[in-house]
């Protein structure tokens, strides 16, 4: 959905951090890597045109659906041995992962400050920026920084009609609370404000070290105390509503234990070898859109039950995302942050004022300590049209395009406006690997739809009914290439090797082709006819079939998933399919769609796979938002209490609505999937692995499509104000990793870029109270 399946995902975002990782044997020493990925081809080129329409990529459509045969490592990478041991000095051993290591510069031996802060250093307010920084702060590696200026101030705009935007898309732009950072696209990471880290022998038992003299934002010392406040007191309280997130369960479902050996060093310790574990810590900014990864103890222990008796009778509603006081530094000016910037002033459903984070434990090559930009302010326009006006008229000065209900449709409108609004308009790529898409609920509480949505046939009939062809030019303007749908393109486990650029063809062209007799043919196979003459299809045994195209009914009537979905309807209706476009109220929408009471979900898109095992939720049932929600709810209950309860209740009928191995409703090929990605989670061997992912795409193209999209990797306009510096070009992108990674949370756009490091040409000119 726009917006990165816009706001009302803020409790999925808070919640489902249940991932896998990718092959991560990983030392912040090391530099060497294996042959480095390059994108395959098709991926979507940068539009430059008003009204881009590069060439569309004609796809080869094939009922070929090739069973990947032993994994084969390309030339120059050696899959890594069993039991291998990761250590902070040796470096990562060559072509373990094909992951790169970046390990950025040090810092040089003169720091600099922002003259406001030079100010208040001299006034006794704050002490010198060399007390401020830990002993090694994190360099900001990119190869397209300039050495920048400091001040000013930078304007965003979003349209929230929930107000979650108008304080946690900032955080999506700041990369401080995270452990491990990404870079290259998800090629490559790097060391957070975890320093270095190593695992024992069977990489059961993961240590990690804190850069020593990191500082919250009011200058209390963060520690190991702060994680294992988190864990201890947050994650493992029943009463607070943080769930764990999956890179601390190992592979037999059960929690890892957290242990503190000094102030700056901390251990998970699993019960089975977890190999997945360290570029998991990369995923998500955490604190509030992923899970937490640690807490401000000095804070937030005073609103809670175990360290103060005093508490109100609801005092873990202060540990919840959004609002919660205790913990949300996005909507409390009061609460520390680890962020570029803090929180300065927050009015509800108007605006958020952040201002920079004297204590931000960040540099650049030249020892300037981050951010440059003095102030941020996000402004709520509800209104998308006014929005969009707004920002041609020249009230903002960056606009990311994951954000915004900015479609390419709006290009023209921009480019003709650039006197104006002063916007320079950059594409970066999407990384999608679907566009708009749609999914039915593998899970619908109707038996008679669930055996019909759950038939392969089905779902092959539909999907070859679908002219994407057309959604594309009318949409996307002939950019990407069409697709059925699958995890993102620029995945490794796509580019690693020929057998990968063939897996991910498969499963690409699997039922792509627009062939309306082979969807009459499959619909017929399966026996739904039309036996009344109405001109729609009958079930088998004659009574109505409805198919609802639901999405929500906040959804831009001229966006592109509404206009994907006429498009849908029209098409399925001249195969004998009564579709009908059903909008959905937002209220209880989470709650319905878990419950197997809506049929359909047609406003998201597949943005996630810097590889699939770092977050697998599209690949894996392992929470509800997805294709199969009751399943999903199963497996984030295992390990915990309510894994094996209410057994003898209806499926439909459990808190939360679940279906596991044991139900008669259980899925045979989802049963498959779970064991496949549970020997992901302890398979030491990375080319293992990824021939397991494969095996797991087969099931995919078997059984489903679970999940169809128009075209992938279609671009995402971007809106640079025309006296910003520091932000990367498509170029710049392509030559440090892929030419963008934009659609998903997991890869945290703009985080990964470091807008920290954007600056003014001239600040004195970008000033605002």
């Amino acid at each position: 959905m726009t917006t990165k399946e816009k706001l009302s995902r803020r409790r999925f975002l808070k919640f489902s951090a249940v991932a896998a990782g990718s092959a991560i044997l990983v030392a912040c020493g090391g530099g060497t890597t294996g042959t480095t990925p390059t994108a395959p081809t098709g991926a979507s080129p940068s539009p430059s045109a008003a009204s881009p329409s590069p060439s569309a990529a004609s796809p080869s459509p094939s009922a070929a659906s090739p069973s990947p045969s032993a994994a084969s490592p390309s030339p120059g990478m050696t899959p890594p041995a069993a039991g291998a041991t990761v250590t902070t000095t040796a470096g990562q051993p060559e072509g373990t992962t094909g992951v790169q290591i970046i390990k950025p510069p040090a810092a040089p031996s003169t720091l600099k400050e922002a003259p406001m802060l030079a100010e208040m250093v001299k006034a006794g307010k704050l002490p010198p920026v060399q007390e401020r920084l830990p002993k090694n702060p994190y360099v900001v590696p990119h190869p397209w920084l300039k050495e920048g200026k400091y001040g000013g101030t930078l304007r965003q705009l979003c349209s929230s009609s929930d107000d979650w935007g108008t304080t946690h898309l900032i955080q999506e732009s700041m990369y401080g609370n995270s452990p491990l950072r990404w870079h290259k696209d998800g090629l490559a990471i790097s060391g957070g404000w975890v320093e270095a880290w190593e695992a024992n022998e069977d990489l059961s038992t993961w240590t990690f070290h804190i850069r020593e003299g990191i500082k919250w934002s009011d200058g209390e010392p963060f520690t190991a105390d702060d994680v294992l406040f988190w864990w201890e007191d947050m994650v493992l309280n029943e009463e607070v509503a943080e769930g764990p997130p999956d890179e601390a369960r190992s592979g037999k479902g059960t929690l890892a234990k957290f242990k503190k050996v000094d102030d700056y060093t901390f251990q998970m310790i699993f019960d089975s070898p977890t190999p997945l574990t360290a570029d998991r810590l990369a995923m998500w900014v955490k604190r509030g859109i992923g899970p937490g990864w640690s807490a401000p103890k000095h804070y937030s222990q005073k609103f809670h039950k175990k360290y103060n008796p005093n508490v109100k009778k609801n005092w873990a509603d202060d540990f919840s995302f959004p609002g919660g006081k205790a913990v949300d530094f996005a909507t409390n000016p009061e609460c520390p942050t680890l962020t570029g910037w803090k929180l300065k002033s927050y009015t509800k459903m108007r605006n958020s004022i952040w201002e920079r984070n004297p204590y931000y434990w960040c540099v650049d090559k030249w020892g300037n300590q981050l951010p440059y930009i003095d102030t941020v302010i996000m402004t709520n326009i509800q209104d998308p049209e006014v929005l969009k006006l707004k920002t041609i008229q020249g009230d903002c000065d960056f606009s990311h395009g994951g954000f915004q209900p900015f479609t390419l449709a709006d290009v023209s409108t921009f480019k003709q406006n650039e006197s104006k609004s002063n916007l320079h308009v950059e594409f970066w790529d999407s990384g999608s690997g679907t566009s708009s898409m749609y999914f039915f609920n593998h899970d619908y509480a109707d038996p008679k739809l669930r055996e019909l949505v759950r038939n392969p046939k089905f779902l092959k009939a539909l999907s070859h009914a679908f002219d994407r062809q057309t959604a594309q030019t009318l949409i996307y303007y002939k950019t990407g290439e069409l697709t059925t749908g699958t995890l993102s393109p620029k995945a490794i486990e796509y580019v690693i090797n020929d057998q990968g650029k063939q897996v991910y063809r498969s499963w690409r062209d699997s039922a792509v082709e627009y062939n309306p007799d082979k969807a009459k043919q499959l619909l017929d196979e399966i026996g739904l006819k039309d036996t009344n003459g109405d001109g729609f299809r009958e079930f088998p045994d004659g009574s109505k079939l409805l198919i609802t195209i639901d999405y929500p009914a906040d959804q831009p009537q001229n966006g592109e998933h509404v206009r994907k979905n006429e498009l849908l309807a029209k098409n399925w209706q001249a195969v004998g399919i009564n579709a009908r476009m059903t909008p959905q109220p937002p209220t209880g929408y989470d709650d319905r769609w878990q419950a197997g009471k809506i049929l359909m979900k047609t406003a998201w898109e597949v943005g996630d796979g810097p590889n699939h095992l770092v977050y697998p939720q599209w690949l894996v049932p392992m929470e509800y938002s997805r294709w199969s929600p009751l399943h999903g709810n199963w497996y984030n209950l295992r390990g915990t209490p309510k894994e094996n309860q209410q057994k003898n209740v209806d499926p439909w009928k459990r808190n939360p609505p679940r279906i596991g191995p044991f139900d008669k409703e259980a899925d045979p090929n989802i049963k498959k999937i779970w064991q496949m990605y549970d020997q992901t989670k302890t398979e030491p061997d990375f080319m293992k692995r990824t021939q397991l992912v494969w095996d797991m795409i087969k099931v995919h193209v078997d059984n489903g499509p679970y999940f169809c999209g128009v075209a992938a990797n279609t671009p995402r306009i971007e809106l640079f104000h025309k006296d910003l510096r520091n932000w990367p070009t498509h170029d710049d992108l392509k030559s440090w990793g892929q030419g963008g990674f934009v659609n998903p949370w997991i890869h945290p756009t703009p985080a990964v870029y470091d807008p920290e490091t954007w600056y003014w040409e001239n600040p004195d000119q970008h000033t605002q109270s």
